[in-house]
């Protein structure tokens, strides 16, 4: 285990912790059991005490986070770690949640017009859009913003 952080950076993963596993639905049993870990020691990150690196590369990707991205927020990061997806050479790299969604949605589009001559603008912006709402309700993408 590396130097034991100070209780704010501990304090700052547990908050983002828990509100990252809230936005993906699961309670701290389903995400214990999905990183393999206990529940006492997934407890233990969400009360924000100190735990091995390991069991942080273990929550890392079931909450889809990069790797790396708890020690990164344990050494001073005061920002939500960012998802994973895949370089055009096929290893991972880290993108924002608007990137990853701007990525999908070309992605849809791209596929869309390759796939099918018959789709209209409407059709190909209404495809894009239920995708979206899809990777939103999978906690792939944050909950959309309302307006007030």
């Amino acid at each position: 285990m590396a130097a034991t952080p100070d209780s704010a950076a501990l304090q700052r993963l547990a908050d983002l912790t828990t509100e990252r596993r809230i936005q993906l639905g699961m309670t701290k049993s389903d995400l214990a059991r999905a990183a393999g870990l206990t529940i006492n020691t997934y407890n233990k990150v969400e009360a924000a005490r100190p735990v091995r690196d390991i069991t942080y590369g273990k929550i890392e990707p079931v909450l889809g986070w990069a790797t790396g991205a708890c020690r990164e927020v344990l050494s001073g990061a005061g920002e939500a770690p960012v998802t994973m997806t895949s370089s055009k050479h096929g290893a991972p790299r880290a993108v924002s949640p608007e990137v990853f969604q701007r990525d999908i949605e070309e992605a849809v589009q791209a596929a869309a017009i390759t796939a099918t001559d018959n789709l209209t603008t409407a059709d190909v912006r209404k495809l894009k859009q239920h995708v979206v709402e899809e990777l939103r309700r999978r906690g792939y993408l944050p909950p959309a913003e309302t307006a007030d």
